[in-house]
């Protein structure tokens, strides 16, 4: 990797975040129930468990901008992401879908400069990562999402991940994305990478 490629992209929920504390607290809210996540594990299992109406009431309160500063981010995310920017001059752009960016980003952003550092950047987008993170000029990135990661491995990109049940599979099969349980391992897994000048 060439000295100038220093950008790192980094997704938000399920990432620096657990959504599913977020999720669990929701249905409980919604339902009264205890959600089991082991077994519902994606929005399409909570639709089929249930249904359209309730679901869009629990996606609503889950996923709400205005619940944004009342989030923990994961442990040792913080420290590890102002490491990456300080000691080893590599800048963090996270980049998050969301179906309204103009009403989560006022919410998000000041939620991440706050954890995460003045100097961290972000795209909310309801379009392809892919294609934001060649705009950004960024050697790989760190989601959620199993699709997401087998694309940035596919072209050519670092991928990781914080393990969870439904990319297990595309961490055990796929040599290129890297998967990680406890976020001071990244910087391990970045320890490849030339110090930027």
């Amino acid at each position: 990797m060439s000295g100038n490629q220093t950008t790192l992209a980094c997704d938000v929920d399920s990432t620096v975040w657990d959504t599913g504390v977020r999720v669990r607290e929701a249905v409980f809210e919604v339902t009264g129930e205890m959600l089991d996540v082991e077994t519902v594990t994606t929005w399409t299992h909570v639709l089929e468990t249930y249904g359209e109406q309730i679901t869009t009431e629990i996606f609503d309160r889950a996923l709400s901008p205005e619940r944004v500063a009342g989030r923990e981010p994961y442990p040792h995310a913080p420290e590890v992401i102002r490491r990456l920017q300080d000691e080893r001059g590599i800048r963090v752009h996270f980049v998050t879908h969301y179906w309204n960016p103009d009403a989560m980003t006022p919410y998000l952003k000041p939620w991440l400069k706050e954890n995460f550092g003045e100097n961290v950047g972000l795209t909310v987008t309801i379009g392809d990562k892919l294609s934001i993170l060649r705009d950004l000029g960024a050697f790989g990135m760190i989601d959620d999402r199993p699709d997401t990661l087998e694309r940035v491995a596919g072209a050519g990109l670092w991928a990781a991940t914080v393990i969870q049940p439904w990319n297990r599979k595309v961490v055990a099969e796929n040599p290129k994305v890297h998967g990680f349980s406890d976020w001071r391992e990244v910087l391990e897994l970045l320890s490849h990478l030339p110090p930027a000048r």
